[in-house]
């Protein structure tokens, strides 16, 4: 059912054209005044144009065109009126006109489109760069947020979550640690265990982070909750005290892929676990610690990796 739901709305805009298509041509078949109804086709045909490109724009126009001409063969008398002694070129010409709507607007989209694939380009670069600097400030986790927001994501597909989600958690997990950047330095490479008011300083770097991204504004705003909240634990004895549902999805997804990356790292103090011990300590912490529904997901993407392997 989830997978159904994700299909549908991926391919939402594409029903939508179709269906709309559908209805105009049969309001044609139907009406009295046929002509009149002609023009209803530039509804699904803008829309195929403006949100699915030149591409499919043009498609939608030619399979209308190719319908009222079906129609146009069928029954010639099929859109005669009082003062039209050629409905077949009447048609024609409303058919050109429609295929050069969809081709320059389509095109204004693909233009559109070509800057916003350059532009996230260059948010993707950026991320990635912010990514290592933060990872470089902890001398002993080099590549760690990437690694948690591939996990992360990984788990987020197999829960069916949805394109834009999945996009928004992955993102999280390369700026996660981003409040450490303001956290003391000998505090962060301490060779050895924290103590309490080292702890508590160290905890204050999920608020220092939101405080970074914040300002971003509008692309980075769904971040801001998962990262506030990705060291809550599922039984509310976490950094804020939230608990369950109350703790976002992708917040309660971080969690586990970043303490399973942190176990398995060696850090100044510790040696780190192999990946078996791992999993079978975030397992063993469901209902306690992680949602138990991201361990199960999480469960399933590292057998299907064994199994890739």
């Amino acid at each position: 059912m989830e997978r159904a739901k994700r299909l549908l709305f991926d391919n939402f805009e594409l029903i939508l054209v179709a269906v709309l298509t559908l209805a105009t041509a049969y309001t044609v078949l139907i009406s009295s005044n046929k002509l009149a109804f002609l023009n209803f086709f530039y509804i699904p045909v803008l829309l195929a144009a403006f949100f699915l490109g030149r591409r499919r724009g043009i498609l939608a126009s030619v399979v209308a065109v190719l319908m009222i001409a079906m129609f146009v063969v069928i029954n010639p008398e099929l859109f005669a009126h009082n003062t039209i002694e050629t409905p077949a070129l009447n048609v024609l010409l409303w058919g050109s006109f429609l295929i050069i709507t969809a081709y320059v607007v389509g095109t204004l989209y693909d233009i559109k489109t070509r800057a916003t694939v350059d532009l996230k380009q260059a948010y993707e670069g950026i991320l990635e760069i912010v990514a290592k600097f933060i990872d470089a400030v902890d001398g002993y986790t080099q590549e760690h947020s990437v690694r948690v927001s591939r996990l992360a994501c990984k788990i987020a597909r197999e829960m069916d979550l949805n394109t834009d989600a999945c996009e928004t958690i992955r993102v999280a997990g390369l700026l996660h640690d981003i409040g450490k950047l303001d956290i003391n330095l000998d505090v962060l490479n301490k060779a050895s265990a924290l103590t309490p008011t080292e702890w508590k300083h160290m905890m204050t770097h999920t608020n220092k982070g939101t405080a970074l991204i914040e300002p971003m504004g509008g692309l980075l705003r769904d971040v801001l909750p998962i990262v506030q909240y990705h060291h809550e634990f599922f039984d509310g004895t976490g950094y804020y005290g939230v608990g369950d549902e109350e703790i976002p999805l992708g917040a309660r997804i971080l969690a586990v892929a970043d303490s399973y990356d942190a176990m398995i790292t060696d850090r100044p103090y510790r040696s780190g676990r192999t990946p078996r011990e791992a999993k079978n300590e975030i397992q063993l912490r469901a209902r306690q610690q992680y949602d138990p529904k991201v361990v199960e997901a999480f469960l399933v993407v590292m057998r299907n990796e064994v199994q890739t392997d």
